[in-house]
This record gives structure tokens, sequence and C-alpha cells, in this order.
């Protein structure tokens, strides 16, 4: 009899405990996170004035993402990102006296941006939908470099030309969470207009070496406004 009610109340004391742990340790295990980290590929499409001296770019955006509010749907948004719109590379010989020894020379027009906005998420399921503004700046640069054919890595460099803009942009898109715990994994698509009014910059053949070893510039302004579309993926924490 004694054997049977210590096994009773092993059990209850089990059934509660489980009762009262199981539902915290689900809570805890779908605890809205406050933090969020994207990664995302971006291509980029000129319009208006700017896709009249540039084709479609691409590069690489980041964004970090402070939620105020449990149901995460009122954050502070960071954008950093950079993408490549015009790539020349030929060799040379390393000295005019022997061909022997072939360098590459690289000449890269890039955009790099950051900005800071406030970012505004509907729902609370797997499916997010969102909208975003960030002003901040915008900075166009050539830069040709040197490296060794037989390498990729750069032994010399130059900035041939660049220029700073201020750089409002405006945004959207959606998450779709595939999977919880503590460091949530979502996927993700968006698109956002970035304005940067007038720049001056070089396009791809705007740089051109002389036969006296010099070079010529041939720098463009003009409004450089594009719209970016984005695939990636973000992490809660």
């Amino acid at each position: 009899m004694v054997r049977r009610r210590r096994w009773r109340v092993v059990m209850t004391v089990t059934l509660l405990g489980a009762g009262i742990v199981g539902p915290l340790a689900a809570q805890r295990a779908f605890e809205p996170t406050r933090w969020e980290l994207g990664i995302d590929l971006a291509g980029l499409i000129p319009v208006g004035e700017f896709q009249q001296f540039i084709d479609a770019g691409g590069g690489l955006d980041l964004s970090l993402l402070r939620y105020f509010d449990q149901g995460r749907h009122i954050g502070l948004r960071f954008d950093g990102g950079f993408a490549l719109y015009g790539h020349e590379r030929f060799q040379v010989p390393l000295l005019p006296t022997t061909g022997r020894i072939l360098v590459d020379v690289t000449t890269d027009n890039m955009i790099f941006g950051l900005g800071l906005g406030p970012q505004v998420t509907l729902l609370r399921g797997r499916f997010r939908p969102y909208a975003y503004g960030t002003a901040g700046f915008g900075y166009f640069a050539t830069i040709s470099s040197v490296s060794g054919s037989a390498t990729l890595e750069d032994f010399a460099s130059t900035t041939n030309f660049d220029d700073w803009t201020t750089q409002l942009s405006l945004g959207g898109g959606f998450t779709w969470r595939v999977s919880s715990g503590r460091h949530p994994i979502a996927l993700g698509a968006s698109t956002r207009y970035v304005y940067n009014g007038s720049v001056v910059y070089l396009n791809e053949g705007g740089l051109v070496d002389n036969p006296d070893g010099s070079a010529t510039l041939y720098p463009i302004r003009s409004n450089a406004n594009y719209v970016v579309i984005r695939l990636g993926l973000t992490v809660g924490f």
C-alpha cells in the first residue's frame, strides 16, 4: 500500500511538472526575437535618366532590424549594401620592355549605400509582409586595381573617380519563416526604390587609357535612381 501511494505521488508530481514546464518550454522556444539580421542577393535596375547610361547591376545587401514591441510590428531598420554596375578587365605587360610578365588590370564601377529608418511589419504567423523607408548616403566610385595573372590578390589599386550623395529609399517585401526556436530563420523577397538625385559618376568605358600612359575621364552627371530586387534570408536573435 505504501509503495502504491508513493508511486501515485510520484506520477502526480510528474504530470503536474509536465503540465507546467511543457508550456513554458514551448513558450520559450517560440519567444519572439527582438533583432533580425538579413543577408540578400541584390539586383539593380536603373530607372529614368540613369538607364540611359548603365545596364543592370548586382551585389549584396545587409540589414539589421530592431523591434520595439512584443508583436514585432514596429522596428528600426539599418540597411547597407553594395552593387557593381560596370566591370572591365584586360592584360598588360608589367614592364614596357618585356611582355613575359603580364598583369590583370580591373576597373569596377560601384555603388555603396547606408540608410536608417522605420519599418512596419504586419501579421504574426509564418508569412509577414512589411514596408519601410530609410535615409542615408550613397557613394559612387570607380576603382582600378592590378593583380598578377596567376593570382586574384591585388597588389595596387586607385580610386579613379568618386562622388557622394544623399540617398533615400522606400521599400517593402515579405518573409516566410522556415524554422523556429532561439534563432528563427526566414526566407524573404523585397524590392525598394532608391533616390539619389543628381550624381557625377563614370560608367563602363568612361575611363580611357592614352598612348602616353595618361588616362582620360569622361564623367557623367545625371539623376542616378534605381530599383533594387532582393532575395535572401533573415536570422532572429
